[in-house]
């Protein structure tokens, strides 16, 4: 009986995980390209929906044969451990009360700490012989973006924590059965928004680049199964961060009870998506180590510590209105 709840747990994470992908990687290439102006993914399926299936199939053939050379095996070994903390902070997170594979006292951190292994764990699968300065440059760039904006990721979801005095997400979201964390912590939630955002610095896979630009893209170096693998990897951990973000801010599964905590897991989550989608076409991309370094610590941080400030004062002497 342990062992058949267990899978059927496990059905509806791998059931939920695999919708997001396909949904967000179709919005990505799709609503992103009416966003600008374009039509995007058209011939293969109705309106492209087959598309995402195809470029999986191309990648799949195109693979080449696994640890030809030391080179090739730190190149697989690079996107596997990419994806594995990627998976292993998706299983970290609770989509329902009864739908949860693991149940962690510090699944907050614990969860947030394998996404940014996740992002660093991909560069190690950069075929370094491959890269010109210009490359390279860009490489940094990506490390660095990830390992600064985490940061401010890290100290936004303080705020959710201190409310309700446990790392738990289990606790989190219980603690919202009353007033959700946005109400009164727009400050915090709006800073973890555009964290991921800016965390989220793959471009559109179906825009027509610059040579000169594709030069300097790291990602030219990833061929076949790897570039697949590193892409899925990024797609999870944002589908993980959105989730994250509907745990901690929109009461995760609780509702009215006309619709099941699933389904209300599932509807606020898409919302994030399209926001976040929103808020990726109309930032810019950052570079430069020291304009990141101003916009996560001089302004994303503090405003993570003046909603912090706001929270404090809210627990300590407005408690019972919470």
């Amino acid at each position: 009986m342990i062992l058949k709840n267990l899978l059927l747990k496990a059905f509806y994470l791998l059931v939920f995980l695999f919708s997001g992908l396909y949904i967000i990687i179709y919005l990505h290439k799709k609503v992103l390209a009416h966003m600008q102006s374009r039509r995007g993914p058209l011939q293969t399926g109705f309106h492209g929906t087959l598309q995402i299936f195809s470029q999986i199939l191309k990648s799949l053939l195109n693979w080449p044969k696994l640890f030809t050379s030391l080179q090739d095996l730190s190149n697989n070994i690079g996107v596997m451990i990419s994806l594995t903390f990627a998976i292993l902070a998706f299983l970290l997170i609770p989509l329902t009360e009864d739908i949860f594979l693991m149940n962690i006292e510090m699944s907050l951190p614990l969860c947030l700490s394998f996404i940014m292994i996740s992002n660093v764990g991909a560069f190690l699968s950069i075929r370094k012989v491959k890269l010109n300065s210009n490359k390279m440059a860009d490489l940094l760039d990506r490390i660095s973006t990830v390992l600064i904006f985490s940061i401010s990721l890290f100290i936004s979801s303080m705020g959710p924590i201190i409310v309700s005095s446990s790392f738990n997400l289990f606790e989190i979201v219980r603690a919202q059965s009353g007033f959700y964390n946005i109400l009164y912590q727009p400050l915090s939630f709006i800073v973890f928004l555009l964290s991921c955002s800016l965390l989220w610095q793959r471009l559109p896979l179906d825009v027509p680049l610059k040579d000169t630009y594709f030069n300097t893209d790291y990602l030219s170096t990833q061929t076949g199964l790897n570039y697949l693998i590193s892409t899925i990897s990024e797609y999870i951990n944002i589908i993980s961060l959105l989730i994250l973000g509907t745990l901690l801010y929109l009461g995760g599964w609780n509702g009215p009870k006309i619709l099941h905590p699933l389904i209300w897991t599932i509807i606020k989550t898409f919302i994030l998506q399209v926001i976040l989608l929103f808020l990726y076409t109309i930032i810019p991309r950052i570079r430069g180590f020291r304009k990141k370094i101003n916009l996560s610590l001089a302004f994303l941080c503090l405003l993570s510590f003046l909603n912090l400030l706001i929270v404090i004062f809210l627990v300590l002497y407005l408690k019972p209105i919470l």
